[in-house]
């Protein structure tokens, strides 16, 4: 009901659709936000235009101006950086998912990190959390064996499955939402958490109405489904 009473609000100011809502968002989480912010366009008839790269790119470029309204990073601290050097005053960073990741590759077998003449792609972890959080993964003991194999960085995680999907890898540790249905779930204790937070980085009322609509019930069924889980 409170969703529907929103919508309404929403159809009844077209000036809002005048200027595009800009959201930087880290790349595990665009095609999910993609289908989300297609049904917020749809419903309210404002224009949503993302941008996508890692976190530490992203928050980089808006530490250096890039004018976005919204960040959708995929770790706690860059949104809690940027509010801190900015003294942003436009909203709190909130908790939107909790990130997962899984092996591609592999026949199904997690044995197959412990092969070094098995390559395997990761994410950048100088700028993305996920690729972080694959070291974890790499480090434990029982992949020991596997420490001499090629390690291949992609830019995001984006890029890393797509090294993987080309063929140009063997392995891939990858954003549970990015990857194959053949992927194996990777044990959430084998990583650091990827708490993934967001932060207004203006306020107008598009803001808020997107706000409100990324946190209604719908939404945040679409993002559990597409992988993640929710915030405690």
């Amino acid at each position: 009901m409170r969703l529907t009473a929103l919508l309404f609000m929403l159809f009844t100011a077209p000036s809002w659709a005048e200027d595009p809502l800009r959201i930087a968002v880290a790349a595990n989480f665009k095609p999910t936000l993609d289908v989300i912010s297609r049904q917020f366009q749809d419903h309210t008839g404002i224009e949503v235009t993302l941008s996508s790269a890692s976190t530490g790119v992203l928050a980089t470029q808006i530490q250096h101006g890039a004018p976005f309204d919204l960040f959708f990073a995929a770790d706690r601290e860059a949104p809690l950086t940027i509010m801190t050097r900015q003294q942003n005053e436009n909203g709190s960073a909130f908790c939107y998912a909790l990130g997962n990741l899984a092996l591609a590759g592999g026949r199904g077998s997690m044995s197959a990190l412990t092969q070094a003449e098995f390559s395997v792609a990761i994410a950048n972890p100088a700028t993305a959390p996920y690729g972080r959080a694959a070291l974890d993964v790499l480090a434990r003991p029982e992949f020991e064996a596997g420490n001499n194999r090629k390690l291949v960085r992609g830019t995001n995680a984006t890029q890393a499955y797509a090294f993987w999907h080309s063929g140009a890898v063997d392995l891939a540790l990858l954003p549970l939402s990015l990857a194959p249905a053949s992927a194996m779930p990777i044990p959430p204790e084998w990583h650091r958490p990827i708490a993934q937070y967001a932060i207004p980085l203006t306020h107008n009322s598009q803001v808020d109405a997107y706000l409100t609509w990324i946190r209604s019930d719908t939404v945040r069924t679409q993002i559990t489904a597409a992988g993640y889980q929710p915030c405690p």
